[in-house]
Parts: C-alpha cells; structure tokens; sequence
C-alpha cells in the first residue's frame, strides 16, 4: 500500500470514529420536547369547560427543557477580538478605546438562532441554570442579547422573541429592535419590531435617544403604521393583537404623550364636591396613590410642600374610592390631609392608563401633558422647566372635554432597506 492510499485510508477511519458533531439535532430534540409541552397544554386548556378547570391545567415547565438545550448551544467554538470603548470615568483619565480577545460559543452560529430566543423568552429558565452564580448568568444574559444584535437580527426567527425584548425599555433594547426593522427581510419580524419601537418611545429615557418630543412622537406614528401594514390580520403579540395594541398605543399618543391633551377626569373631595380635572390656567400636577402602598401615601403627605417651591400649582392626589370600611378606616389615618377620590370604577386611574403607585402626570397651563411617570428626578427637571418658562399666549385653545387634538409633527420615516410604502393592512386609528 502506497502513502497516499494509506492516508487515505487513516482518514476514512477518523472520520468513522469520530461522527460530527450533533449540536443543532440535540438542539432540535429539546424544542420538540417543549413544543409538545405546549401542545398538551394548549389542547388541555381548550377542552376545560369552566375557567377553574383551565387554571388547574399545570403549566409547561420550562426546565425540564432548559438544561439539554442550554447543553447543545452553549460550547466554545474559538476567541475574537472585541473593540472596547472607555467608560466616562476612563475617559477624564486620559484612556483610549482598546481590543481584547473574548471566547466566542455556539449559540452564537446562524443554525442556533431558535434556541436563543427561546432562552430569551424564557429568561427565569436562563436565572435556574445559574442558581447561585450571579455573575456567570449576568455573562451570558448579556452575551446572548449580544448574539441577537450581531448574529441573528436577520433571522426569521427573530420575530418570536421581539415583544419580550420590547419588555427591556431601555436603550440597548431600542438599538436591537431597530437593527431586526432596518436590516431584516422577514415582515412578521420587522412588523413586530416596529410595534415594539413605537412602544419603547414611549418610555421617557428612551425617548430621549430619539431626539425632541415631537421626533419621539414621529416615529411613534411611523412605527405604529409599519406594523399594521406588515404583520397579518390575526398576527398576536406578547398576548394580545397587534390591531389592540396599536389601538392601545393610538390613545396614548393621543392622550398621554408630552405635548399631548390629556383626558378631563371627574374625582370627588373629601366634601362629596365632584371636581373636574384639569382645568386651564395653572400648571396642575396630579399624583396617584394609595394608602396602602407606603411610598405613594410618603409622597402624597408631602405633596402640599410642593407650592412653596413652585407658587400657582395646582396639586391632586388621587386615589381610589374605599370600598370597604378597613380601606376607609386605612384612608383616614393614613396622615393625607388633601386628597381627592377616584371613583367606583377606577376612571380616572384608567384614563391616565396607571399600572402602578405612585404616578406623577404634570400639566402645562394649556393642560398639555409635560411628564408621566414615576416622581423621580425627571419630574423634578419637568417641574423646573414648567416654572422658569415663559408666560403662554393670551391666545391659549380652551380646552373641551374630551380634548382638542393637538398638533402634529410629520412622522419622518427612519432609514430602512427596502420599500416601506405598503399600504396599511389595516386601518390606522385616528391622532
């Protein structure tokens, strides 16, 4: 036997001995194992004939698939360098940005795309692996989003996990979902991303990277149209139709934005008097609270101090109607000598869509929204600014129940690739 058949021979016994690897087909047999978790419980659900039978129904349990899969997509397959920019307090030292080499994994090749947004979906899933070890799983929290934004933006599959990045608001969440609308060709995926922009620009800080309120506002529109006219009619997401919440957001643009008409709520004193909120004329911060949350009822006894920093202010400090006399008796001593009631039904609360205690919504003279949000320093600066600006127009709109419509900017369309010209799918509720 010559040398080049005995090597020849040498490596058709190698390659026998050693199969290839069969990372993406354990990847694939862990996300069949939950998908026929999801499928007993969907068919489970649907055949429960009353709602204690259906909440009875055991949830999938993601970690009886999170260990094999995390198994198949986690190993090292080599370094790269990473370029890495000084952090402000580097930056006075005189420290320029510098290279470093970084191990590179497997959930980070096109094939592991399903597997990344399933542990982005299933983040607890990610927390259980790394029980106890809080900066392993700060690592890889971190470096799979980092797969998301330099990897699998692109990929189809992207569009799964889309509304739990939404739930990041915060600005690198922002960059990610902007990356899948600009450069992926998939239009579930970009539809989705758009909805989830417009709803990330709803958060203030968010917001902020987005240039002027009336850019923020723009985009928000742009966005909200783009994901009409790019997902389906039926398309749902994070539990809830596109088409809903494009309507829930259309109220909020038109209501609750900066610069927007708020709702006119009516809330009732102490004295029984019912009030209508707000009215023009004076700057008017209303605060929601409730006396069984600690923070909101500190906040709102200390509510009154605030006209004598800020002279003319008019303040309300709402909070639900008691429907029981422990909530009455908890109202009385808690401390609050100034508050008005919402009503039965929460209608003030709902108006201003408040999720949680305590909210802050400061208003212009012209009743236009100035802030909404928690009363943190940002509400401090919107205060600031509201009282060192200059006196409005005497010719300032009346406001009318209901609110006027308030101007518009044009909502400049952000840079895409591609023809994002399609005729909504459906139709785009009024602003």
């Amino acid at each position: 036997m010559n040398k080049r058949a005995a090597l020849a021979l040498a490596l058709l016994l190698a390659s026998a001995a050693a199969p290839a690897a069969a990372t993406p087909q354990e990847m694939m047999k862990a996300l069949y194992a939950w998908r026929q978790q999801m499928t007993e419980y969907n068919a489970a659900q649907k055949h429960a004939q009353t709602p204690g039978r259906r909440a009875a129904v055991p949830q999938p349990d993601p970690m009886r698939v999170a260990p094999a899969l995390w198994k198949s997509v986690s190993g090292k397959t080599g370094q790269r360098e990473v370029r890495l920019q000084p952090t402000p307090e580097e930056q006075m030292q005189g420290s320029k940005p510098r290279t470093e080499k970084r191990d590179t994994y497997e959930f980070e090749e096109e094939w592991a795309a399903p597997a990344v947004v399933w542990f982005v979906n299933h983040p607890a899933a990610l927390a259980a692996l790394f029980e106890g070890k809080p900066r392993q799983l700060s690592f890889y929290a971190d470096a799979l989003l980092d797969a998301v934004e330099r990897e699998h933006y692109d990929s189809a599959m992207v569009a799964e996990g889309v509304a739990k990045l939404t739930e990041g608001a915060n600005a690198r969440a922002y960059k990610i979902l902007e990356k899948i609308y600009t450069r992926n060709q998939d239009p579930v995926a970009r539809g989705y991303a758009a909805l989830g922009l417009s709803i990330l620009l709803g958060n203030p800080l968010v917001a902020a990277e987005a240039g002027s309120p009336a850019m923020a506002r723009g985009k928000r529109v742009y966005y909200l149209k783009q994901a009409l006219a790019l997902t389906p009619e039926d398309a749902e997401f994070g539990g809830a139709t596109v088409s809903d919440i494009v309507l829930e957001q259309s109220y909020r643009l038109k209501h609750l934005a900066v610069g927007s008409l708020p709702p006119q709520v009516r809330v009732k004193d102490r004295a029984g008097k019912e009030q209508v909120l707000p009215q023009p004329g004076k700057p008017t911060l209303l605060l929601f609270w409730n006396p069984a949350e600690q923070v909101s009822a500190e906040m709102a006894r200390k509510l009154p101090s605030l006209t004598q920093k800020y002279p003319g202010l008019v303040l309300a400090a709402i909070t639900p109607a008691p429907d029981s006399e422990a909530e009455e008796q908890a109202l009385a001593e808690c401390g609050v000598e100034s508050y008005v009631l919402d009503d039965e039904k929460g209608s003030a609360g709902a108006a201003y869509r408040v999720a949680q205690v305590p909210t802050a919504v400061l208003l212009g003279e012209r009743c236009h929204v100035l802030y909404l949000g928690y009363p943190d320093m940002h509400l401090q600066a919107a205060l600031t600014s509201c009282f060192q600006a200059a006196p409005p127009s005497p010719t300032a709109p009346r406001v009318r129940v209901g609110g006027d419509r308030p101007a518009m900017a044009p909502a400049p369309p952000p840079p895409a690739q591609g023809s994002d010209e399609a005729p909504a799918l459906r139709e785009m509720p009024e602003f």
